[in-house]
């Protein structure tokens, strides 16, 4: 057998560093106020739902059109496999619930579609490297909110099915955390001029999700006539301020030109996790 053929025949046998995990989850039976039994909670929580079918359609899509460039890195290969299998499987599963979430006339749907007209327009604009780069910022966003929702949040999810919808979407975000990151990484190195743009689109990212995020739920408030519901929002208020102490600083850790997403350690809030929702053990992969 010919060295190349030897190469190629352990590339095949190289697993993922994570899983691929086909779930089916049905929603029929959910309340129309899943969190915290209140309106500005479940229409947050809702909102940032409607971003995830076409954003992470988007980030599959920023890392295919770059794909072909880390192909004599196989790990990396194999991990950005496994990366998109999971992203492909987060916005079928949201997709899901939001088709379930008509049955309440909030059309959370329209939200979707807005999302995409916008990560469209962004993705005809921006450079590959960019869309990349919105792509490895967004990641480490989420995983920040992903260990605060393992940790805390879940527990005013009062609907166990979406409940496990938020549970098994924080573990293979963490799992998956550093694939986007790392392929960006070697793509272009850790030097400066990878740093500022690194920063500058992470900035954008940051301003544009946290814009789209509260005017969705602002909308959804609205077709639901809760609007003026003060005391909810009172509620609301008082938990964002309680859990932004917390989740500020580790947004911004991603300034430091020495950041990488695996500087924290979320493997046992994982292996919790994973108990929780019952996840198989043959399922269970470590956080590298």
């Amino acid at each position: 057998m010919s060295m190349s053929a030897v190469k190629e025949k352990s590339k095949q046998k190289m697993p993922a560093s994570f899983p691929v995990r086909r779930m089916d989850y049905e929603f029929q039976d959910m309340p129309k106020y899943w969190c915290n039994n209140e309106s500005t909670f479940t229409h947050y929580f809702t909102g940032l739902s409607t971003l995830f079918p076409e954003g992470e359609s988007y980030f599959v899509r920023s890392v295919r059109a770059l794909r072909e460039n880390i192909k004599n890195n196989p790990q990396l290969d194999r991990d950005i496999g496994a990366f998109i299998g999971q992203e492909a499987m987060h916005s079928k599963e949201h997709h899901a619930f939001h088709v379930s979430a008509q049955q309440y006339g909030l059309d959370p749907e329209s939200l979707e579609k807005a999302t995409g007209i916008i990560l469209k327009a962004i993705e005809r604009t921006f450079p590959k490297k960019w869309n990349l780069l919105v792509t490895v910022g967004l990641e480490h966003y989420t995983a920040v909110l992903v260990v605060e929702m393992m940790k805390n949040v879940n527990q005013l999810m009062t609907d166990k099915t979406i409940r496990d919808l938020w549970l098994w979407h924080s573990v293979e975000e963490t799992e998956h955390k550093a694939v986007a990151y790392d392929m960006y990484e070697y793509l272009y190195g850790r030097g400066l001029d990878a740093y500022i743009p690194r920063v500058a689109i992470f900035t954008f990212s940051l301003v544009l999700i946290t814009l789209i995020s509260n005017t969705y739920q602002f909308v959804l408030m609205s077709r639901d006539r809760q609007l003026l519901n003060l005391k909810s929002w009172a509620k609301f208020a008082g938990f964002t301020l309680q859990a932004y102490r917390k989740l500020v600083p580790q947004f911004f850790s991603y300034y430091r030109f020495d950041f990488h997403p695996n500087d924290t350690d979320e493997s046992e809030i994982v292996a919790q996790t994973k108990v929780k929702i019952g996840l198989a053990p043959e399922q269970s992969t470590f956080i590298h």
